[in-house]
């Protein structure tokens, strides 16, 4: 169970995401759905707020109008700095180096943000399997596996990226 301050945190930033998406999302996948999955996985896991938030806005800034400084201002600087660096920089061409770029800045601003980056991998992995995806995304997972190992191999998201990573052998093995 989720405790009630916890919950009332949650359910804000479930409300910002679901306002910023509705009224200016410009992605046609299910970035709510998709969002609150990577939000609920990091809850799920006992993770601080802030890191959940994060988990829950990873993609506010990438699939909609909205600013680094709104999310600073509704959830603070923590908040904001995972978000910050879950957004890739679409100023890169790139598919490749803009992966590796906002890898290298998750790094950088701290394990939090590696954290939320894995919950968002884990939660896409399902949709990777579908015929219109090419070798990229699974590109993307193994470098981050090998990217990130160090930093999060003793934490509890491991696990999933440790199914991920299985699946990604399957895969290739077919």
């Amino acid at each position: 169970m989720i405790p009630y301050q916890k919950s009332k945190e949650i359910e804000k930033a479930i409300a910002f995401l679901v306002q910023v998406i509705t009224t200016s999302g410009n992605n046609p996948k299910p970035v709510i759905l998709h969002s609150i999955l990577v939000g609920l996985s990091l809850a799920k896991l006992n993770y601080p707020i802030h890191v959940v938030q994060g988990g829950f806005l990873h993609d506010t800034i990438e699939d909609s109008n909205t600013s680094i400084k709104s999310v600073k201002e509704q959830f603070g600087d923590k908040v904001a700095a995972i978000v910050a660096a879950c957004t890739y920089d679409h100023s890169i061409q790139n598919k490749t180096d803009q992966y590796k770029d906002a890898m290298r800045r998750a790094a950088v601003t701290g394990k939090d943000a590696l954290i939320v980056m894995a919950a968002d991998l884990i939660q896409n992995e399902p949709y990777y399997n579908q015929g219109d995806f090419t070798q990229y995304p699974w590109d993307k997972i193994k470098y981050f596996i090998k990217f990130a190992k160090s930093i999060l191999k003793n934490d509890p998201i491991w696990e999933g990226l440790e199914r991920v990573k299985q699946k990604i052998h399957g895969a290739n093995q077919n």
